[in-house]
């Protein structure tokens, strides 16, 4: 029973490590920020497959911590936390709130959960921080919150739809077993 207590604690702190690094990848490769901030996210949702809930809870919060104390640009952990929090009300919703039988429903039903999730998460944050997401305007005013908006479904479409997809190559590949 403590061997898998600590091969869980060890597998999180090397999944902490690693989120890190893709953290910190993504400032140093600028072009690449939100990429491997999601990737890094994206642990936190296997995290909470793997092992649960809670463990993918405390997954997010120490690589937040992480990513704030080590990570030289100090938006991005504001932009990391928006993803784990993204990623770990999505997997509640899957887990615990959406009881349909039918993969094909279920998903589908996931689909508008995760969409208003993220517009929940996502248009207060083009409302009042939209600083977070861009540095230089390139365009003023409202002009700019629209543009922001509509971009922003389609990256949440993308993000989601990869999401899906790194679980697919985890199955197929037998990496990911409960």
């Amino acid at each position: 029973m403590h061997v898998n207590k600590t091969k869980k604690i060890a597998i999180l702190g090397v999944f902490a490590a690693l989120s890190t690094v893709f953290t910190v990848l993504g400032t140093v490769i600028s072009v690449n920020t939100v990429f491997f901030t999601a990737l890094a996210a994206y642990l936190v949702g296997y995290a909470i497959f793997r092992y649960g809930l809670p463990a993918g809870l405390m997954q997010c919060v120490i690589c937040t911590l992480l990513d704030a104390f080590l990570n030289p640009d100090k938006f991005n952990f504001f932009v990391y936390l928006g993803f784990g929090i993204y990623i770990i009300f999505s997997e509640f919703v899957f887990q615990k709130a959406n009881k349909i039988k039918d993969p094909k429903k279920k998903m589908r039903r996931q689909l508008i959960y995760n969409w208003i999730l993220f517009n929940i998460i996502y248009i207060p944050t083009v409302l009042f921080f939209e600083n977070i997401l861009i540095r230089e305007a390139a365009f003023t005013g409202s002009a700019q919150k629209w543009i922001l908006l509509a971009v922003g479904q389609v990256g949440w479409w993308i993000y989601d739809k990869a999401y899906r997809e790194f679980f697919r190559f985890l199955r197929e590949r037998k990496l990911l077993k409960k």
